[in-house]
């Protein structure tokens, strides 16, 4: 499948929960228990802000330097008084949101250098731009075969 770890199936998950949970496109909905608009501004800082948990820093900090534009300004910044839609992410980074869905793909693609799997990043790729990411969830007999290898990854990581 190429989903690398348990850490990636937990961002699968809750994009599915979100894409079962939410609103249809576009319409207003709770998202964790607050007000949101169902957009791809809103789902890209959702999974990037769930990608960013316990690393904010490092995570935005890279992003802001793989996301710059032409005039040096970056779609990922602390800096929002240029923005014409920043969107909060977390500890005052912002993402700004008048972007195409092409920009944000390419954003998105430097998470392979944050050791995340390019099928993790298609994944998101296809949950930013509003797809379903349902089918790239592992059968019952995947799942049973991840668990049994993520356990025996864990024996020996607590035996060496």
């Amino acid at each position: 499948m190429g989903i690398k770890n348990t850490v990636e199936y937990l961002y699968l998950a809750l994009m599915l929960r979100w894409e079962k949970s939410a609103p249809a496109d576009g319409y207003q909905g709770l998202l964790d228990g607050k007000p949101a608009r169902n957009t791809q501004i809103t789902r890209m800082a959702y999974i990037l802000s769930k990608i960013a948990a316990g690393q904010k820093e490092r995570t935005f900090q890279f992003l802001s330097r793989h996301s710059r534009r032409n005039d040096g300004r970056s779609y990922i910044s602390q800096d929002a008084s240029w923005m014409k839609e920043p969107y909060p992410l977390s500890d005052g980074w912002f993402f700004e949101g008048c972007t195409s869905l092409i920009q944000k793909q390419e954003i998105l693609q430097h998470l392979t250098k944050l050791d995340l799997s390019p099928t993790l990043v298609s994944c998101i790729d296809d949950f930013v731009g509003g797809k379903s990411i349902e089918y790239r969830l592992p059968s019952d007999d995947e799942a049973e075969e991840i668990l049994r290898r993520s356990i025996e990854v864990e024996k020996r990581q607590e035996n060496a």
